[in-house]
């Protein structure tokens, strides 16, 4: 059998594109699954309601106490970057919401896994060796007088 030079160009290019793929170490096209962590670490024992969620998933609503995690696995997209999943929480005297997974500010901290504990003041995200905390997301009033948020990116 003969095979064309057109043919070997394009599996040679396709080659090529595949090893391109792989960045850092042993990151594929096929990237592994990322779990968030997020555990209540509300003072005064309180209790705390946990709904997580992307545009197309909801991993429904948990309450937990104090030091139990709320966990969701998904698989990071491996072209386009762009995955983002957000929370709601709620306590006896509060209820806010965060984006608690956005790949442009999380992929370089959570390969595998991304920790965050739940304070009142906001989210902290547990990183190596050190740990950054964050504002909540502003609540905002839409036209219909329903609360939304927007997003913390």
């Amino acid at each position: 059998m003969v095979t064309s030079p057109k043919f070997l160009s394009l599996i040679f290019m396709l080659l090529t594109f595949i090893g391109a793929l792989q960045v850092k170490e042993t990151k594929s096209l096929f990237l592994p699954k990322l779990t968030v962590h997020v555990t209540n670490n509300l003072t005064g024992g309180l209790q705390l309601g946990v709904d997580c969620k992307d545009k197309n998933t909801d991993f429904g609503f948990r309450a937990l106490h104090t030091g139990e995690s709320y966990d969701f696995t998904f698989r990071p997209r491996p072209f386009i970057r762009r995955s983002l999943y957000f929370c709601s929480f709620s306590w006896i005297t509060g209820f806010h919401h965060f984006d608690i997974y956005v790949e442009t500010r999380d992929q370089d901290d959570c390969e595998k896994h991304c920790n965050w504990v739940v304070k009142e003041s906001g989210p902290c995200k547990i990183k190596a060796g050190s740990i950054e905390c964050f504002h909540w997301n502003p609540e905002v009033v839409s036209g219909d007088g329903q609360l939304s948020h927007t997003l913390n990116v």
